[in-house]
């Protein structure tokens, strides 16, 4: 996982230019003691980027690696978000990789959800997981959710190196919304999203049984969304 964070925040670097957002001391990097968990969270934001996350976790009992990521362009951008997930136990890895769509309209999957066809075909093999139902609304013919042996882990990084070079190039392009009314459409589904995710997402759960869940749910609340 550490090699996938680094090459990830290289592809970042690359096309966007992120500079550091401050954090809260106590959200930055969390530790227990004997070593049963190290955290670290990290934010960016970048020119018409809102926020970028990392999130960076190693559990010892019961055995977890891993790494989230997302992009959340600003609101003057009709863009999806992008994100990806990986979450390694010592036999399997779970696996989520998505451009999350704003609108259901043909016009707006056309340009920017079936552009995803062109690395999906080479990530497609992976079995797909039953998602869960706030998820349902952000599902594409091309998201990979899977949980497949470890031994996929390798192949499953470059799907996601390939979708974050494939949106980072999509988003170099997306032009700026002049439509006031079109904006505020954009900003309230962007908001829903994150609203969705801060709230259902069972990750912010398990992190709550470990670090508390009042610390949990800042993280998701300042950090992750």
């Amino acid at each position: 996982m550490d090699e996938l964070f680094s090459q990830a925040k290289k592809c970042i670097e690359e096309k966007l230019s992120p500079e550091p957002l401050a954090l809260p001391e106590d959200l930055r990097h969390i530790t227990l003691p004997l070593g049963l968990l190290d955290l670290s969270c990290y934010n960016w934001k970048a020119q018409r980027v809102r926020k970028i996350y990392f999130m960076r976790m190693k559990v010892t009992v019961p055995s977890f690696d891993i790494f989230g990521m997302a992009i959340y362009p600003e609101s003057n951008l009709d863009i999806p978000s992008f994100v990806f997930d990986f979450s390694c136990t010592r036999k399997k890895v779970f696996t989520y990789i998505n451009f999350i769509p704003l609108f259901t309209a043909p016009e707006y999957r056309g340009k920017y959800i079936e552009p995803m066809n062109r690395v999906y075909t080479a990530c497609s093999h992976f079995p797909r997981q039953t998602v869960r139902e706030w998820m349902q609304p952000y599902v594409t013919p091309y998201t990979i959710y899977t949980f497949p042996p470890k031994t996929y882990l390798e192949e499953l990084k470059g799907c996601a190196l390939a979708y974050l070079r494939l949106y980072l190039e999509l988003f170099s392009r997306a032009e700026e919304i002049s439509d006031a009314s079109y904006a505020d459409q954009v900003a309230n589904a962007q908001k829903h999203y994150r609203d969705q995710l801060t709230t259902h997402d069972a990750s912010r759960k398990m992190l709550g049984r470990i670090i508390g869940k009042d610390r949990a749910n800042r993280i998701f609340q300042e950090v992750v969304s």
